[in-house]
């Protein structure tokens, strides 16, 4: 355990008769903890998590984009792995502030390669796409849905 993962709580320890009041400090210790006020709540919070294969994806593609590109494999795979580090790093610090996405984005070089590569992605709909791959996961856990998306 690297203390870097956060913990969901529910039914919140902090505010229920459970007799566990602890458990949220306890969790805060051993990385972080959020609690959820209701189930539909926990549900929600568990998607980004469900997203780590995505995440593998987006750089697993990057790495062979450069592969493509003359870049020798072990130098794009560890190039990814430490830029996307460095990225998170960078989005985790003042995680707690729900503007501090925002202010990433907009300290991104007015007309730079950074915002056009945001641009394209937002152009082309990526985000939207994200948000239903999320909606469908959310909806198999809710067992509504087998959580596969159809082509469009």
């Amino acid at each position: 355990a690297n203390r870097e993962g956060c913990a969901l709580l529910q039914p919140p320890a902090s505010n229920s008769e459970n007799g566990l009041p602890f458990l949220k400090s306890m969790l805060d210790a051993l990385g972080g903890c959020v609690e959820c006020p209701t189930d539909d709540v926990m549900n929600a919070m568990m998607i980004p998590g469900c997203m780590m294969g995505s995440m593998y994806g987006v750089m697993r593609n990057t790495r062979d984009w450069l592969v493509n590109k003359g870049v020798p494999p072990q130098d794009a795979s560890y190039f990814v792995g430490r830029s996307y580090l460095s990225i998170v790093q960078d989005a985790e610090r003042n995680c707690n502030d729900p503007h501090r996405f925002d202010e990433l984005i907009a300290e991104q070089t007015p007309g730079g390669l950074n915002e056009q590569g945001l641009r394209n992605l937002e152009k082309q709909g990526v985000f939207e796409r994200y948000d239903r791959a999320m909606d469908a996961i959310l909806s198999r856990l809710e067992g509504k849905t087998d959580g596969n998306l159809d082509l469009e």
